[in-house]
């Protein structure tokens, strides 16, 4: 009897066995099916794909420590040129959504704070009005700490079928104010600028979209970066700007302001004034210069006073040549006289020998 008992569960736990074996190859061939392109292996489409992101009021803006748990976000994301690019031109069955962004905290947050979650058709309404709801599609939600993982219901799954997306739709979404629970977001604490990144996984339609794809039917894979968002306690991106500078690769909003170009305006006024003053100055110091140049052609005069004085000195040596004692010191200082004043010096030595001949008469 122990060994019947013994062997029905050996039994049993073969065929469990057996069983999970079947159901682990299963979910891991699904898995790879679903998985072909997964978020670290599809390639980035910010030039193909878009995805808006706005937090709705200023205080979204504020860092964590201002306002935790009180943050409202809202996504538009649209890719009809990725979608070409995939060869995914009839649109493709959603498998999964995925967001991404290590600077928010969705970990309070829940299904009931979801406002709006649905496709757009024709993508013509960047609001939260919706035309096809995918709220009650979600199969399952991660609220993490740093992101959103969002599961789909699939084909094998007797909820209902995957939702449908055509390259030309897009997905809209938003959490917090608005919703049945309110706010729940927590940004970080830390300034400045960032992005979400947003990543999108379905089965391509090559049945188009009223039929389910073929069993070899393709996956696909879209990711792209958000728009950047300020955090800091801005109330405006203006503010903001002030604060942490413009957005990583672009330039500030007041580029083109007229201040800039207004301060080149005054400077050529101030450099002409001295050019001005500067030409005039030269030209006047030219004018008078001439002036001191005279002065040397007024110098010969005083060459002509010793020419006059001339006579009187040769007069005052006259004088003392014949008050002297000395005759030949007399001769000696006519020497040079008798050079300037010529004829003069012979007729006054004449008259000496004359005088000196008289002399000798008187005494002999």
């Amino acid at each position: 009897m122990g060994r019947q008992r013994r062997a029905t569960s050996l039994a049993v736990l073969v065929i469990a066995g057996a069983l999970a074996g079947v159901s682990v190859l299963a979910v891991a061939t699904g898995t790879a099916a679903a998985d072909e392109h997964t978020k670290d292996q599809a390639a980035n489409f910010d030039g193909q794909a878009n995805l808006t992101v706005n937090f709705p009021y200023a205080t979204d803006h504020y860092p964590g420590d201002q306002n935790e748990e009180n943050g409202s976000i809202e996504y538009f994301a649209s890719g009809a040129e990725a979608f070409e690019e995939l060869d995914a031109e009839e649109g493709i069955f959603l498998d999964y959504v995925i967001i991404d962004a290590q600077w928010i905290d969705y970990s309070a947050c829940d299904i009931p704070n979801t406002k709006a979650f649905g496709i757009d058709r024709g993508g013509d309404n960047p609001g939260t009005q919706v035309d096809e709801d995918l709220v009650q599609k979600q199969k399952n939600t991660d609220f993490r700490d740093d992101g959103i993982t969002i599961n789909l219901y699939d084909w094998s799954d007797f909820a209902g079928d995957p939702p449908y997306m055509a390259p030309e739709d897009a997905i809209v979404a938003a959490q917090g104010a608005g919703s049945q629970d309110g706010t729940c977001l927590t940004v970080t604490s830390e300034p400045g600028w960032y992005q979400i990144q947003g990543f999108l996984n379905g089965t391509v339609a090559d049945n188009g979209p009223d039929e389910q794809p073929s069993s070899g039917a393709r996956t696909a894979g879209v990711k792209v970066n958000s728009n950047y968002l300020y955090v800091c306690d801005c109330d405006s991106r203006a503010e903001a700007e002030e604060q942490l500078g413009p957005p990583p690769g672009e330039e500030p909003k007041n580029t083109a302001t007229p201040g800039p170009t207004a301060t080149p305006e005054p400077t050529p006024t101030p450099t002409a004034e001295p050019d001005d003053t500067a030409t005039t100055e030269p030209t006047e110091t030219p004018e008078n210069t001439p002036q001191p140049t005279a002065t040397p052609e007024d110098t010969p005069q005083p060459t002509d006073i010793p020419e006059d004085t001339a006579a009187p000195t040769v007069t005052d040596s006259n004088t003392g040549g014949g008050g002297g004692d000395n005759g030949g010191n007399s001769n000696t200082g006519m020497t040079p006289t008798a050079g300037s004043g010529p004829g003069f010096g012979a007729a006054v030595a004449v008259f000496a020998l004359l005088a000196s001949a008289l002399l000798t008469n008187r005494r002999t």
